[in-house]
């Protein structure tokens, strides 16, 4: 247990999201954050729509201004098209916004610092467990320097600092791991009434899809998701890839994109659907992206983020009032609190991949609350649904 008068310190490895919040709500909690990131912000980072559940985590940080300051768009719900322009239908997801990751993670940083978080502009580069502190090495631009400390955050994200470090074993490949996302910012595209500033999604094959989010009235979202070997065959580069199969994936999306004006570089991530069974150990936890991803199509990436950044922060205060023989029972209540919160997200996915429309008809007419309450990112601690029982029902039956 902590006796000394001073806060103790809980080192925190990254700055985006998962990292600002775990500080904001480890000050709340009395602990001093040491925040080390590398990049100097604000910096380009793709994920840009926010659910009811991480406004409302974000509101309970007393961000409700500093959100409304940004000028995002208001996110209502999400439409999802298949081929033809008729078919589509809308998932209700409450009251969100849509936001532009590089003055949205800004302005997280900023805050945790201007609360009281330290900030270390440096790269970890090593981790280990020393009579009872985990000892950190950093490389800032100037030396080398040795951090310790019983408490650690990875809030690293797909970089997955600690688990590159042989700390959790091995990694799970995901059901998108042999995807590419391919992505960029565009101006000119043709939104319909229907659009309003939600998420569109458009689909076709099994885990092939294009999304739309709108950061502002003129300049959209627009990504890529297919298999690795299309890009590969193609022998295009990023940005012709990108532009012309957006213009020829389907219809409905072609009726927005064809005038479209690209005004950033283009980007792509591979291989990004992952997860790691034992994330929590001796004081050391991961948060959001560092230890699951699941994919970008329904944007819960944020929301696991600074949702898990408050469950962190109170197992971290449950830890330093008792003895280290009673840390095991709080970190295995944090991983099953946010696996489980996770897992309602996998199992919805896998379901409308396999079942397009019967997701539809569940989504829109026979467990509509139900899936509002999903979309919306109401998903800890909850009790599975009748929507949900179905569809894992369905999922265990193939």
């Amino acid at each position: 247990m902590h006796s000394n008068n001073t806060p103790e310190e809980v080192i925190i490895i990254g700055g985006g999201p998962a990292g600002s919040a775990s500080a904001m709500n480890l000050l709340r909690h009395g602990f001093q954050p040491v925040i080390i990131e590398a990049e100097h912000f604000p910096r380009f980072h793709i994920g840009e729509s926010l659910t009811t559940e991480c406004v409302d985590a974000l509101n309970r940080l007393g961000l409700d201004g500093k959100l409304q300051a940004l000028a995002a768009p208001q996110k209502k719900g999400v439409r999802i098209f298949s081929h033809h322009p008729e078919n589509s239908f809308y998932v209700g997801a409450g009251d969100a916004w849509q936001v532009e990751r590089a003055p949205f993670d800004n302005m997280m940083l900023d805050e945790a610092i201007q609360r009281g978080a330290k900030h270390i502009t440096g790269q970890a580069v090593n981790i280990e467990r020393n009579k009872g502190l985990w000892h950190i090495s950093i490389q800032t631009n100037k030396a080398k320097a040795l951090l310790k400390s019983r408490f650690v955050i990875d809030a690293t994200g797909q970089q997955r600092f600690t688990q590159k470090q042989g700390l959790w074993g091995q990694l799970n490949a995901g059901d998108y791991a042999h995807q590419m996302a391919f992505f960029g910012q565009f101006e000119n595209i043709k939104h319909q009434d229907i659009d309003m500033h939600d998420t569109l999604i458009f689909h076709r094959k099994k885990h092939e899809w294009v999304w739309m989010i709108p950061l502002n009235e003129k300049v959209t979202s627009v990504g890529l998701v297919v298999p690795v070997e299309d890009f590969k065959k193609s022998k295009l580069s990023m940005t012709d890839f990108l532009e012309d199969n957006i213009r020829s994936f389907s219809q409905p999306l072609e009726q927005r994109a064809h005038n479209m004006k690209r005004v950033n570089d283009v980007r792509a991530i591979s291989n990004y659907s992952f997860s790691i069974d034992e994330y929590c150990r001796d004081g050391l936890f991961c948060v959001g992206d560092s230890h699951r991803f699941i994919d970008p199509i329904f944007s819960f990436g944020v929301q696991f983020s600074v949702v898990e950044a408050e469950y962190v922060s109170k197992a971290m205060l449950e830890c330093s009032q008792c003895d280290e023989s009673e840390w095991s029972s709080i970190h295995e209540t944090y991983m099953q609190i946010t696996t489980q919160a996770q897992d309602v997200i996998q199992d919805m996915l896998s379901y409308f991949w396999k079942h397009p429309w019967g997701f539809a008809n569940m989504a829109h007419q026979k467990y509509a609350n139900e899936f509002l309450e999903i979309f919306a990112g109401r998903i800890y601690e909850k009790e599975a649904g009748k929507g949900l029982t179905h569809m894992r029902r369905v999922l265990d039956e193939q």
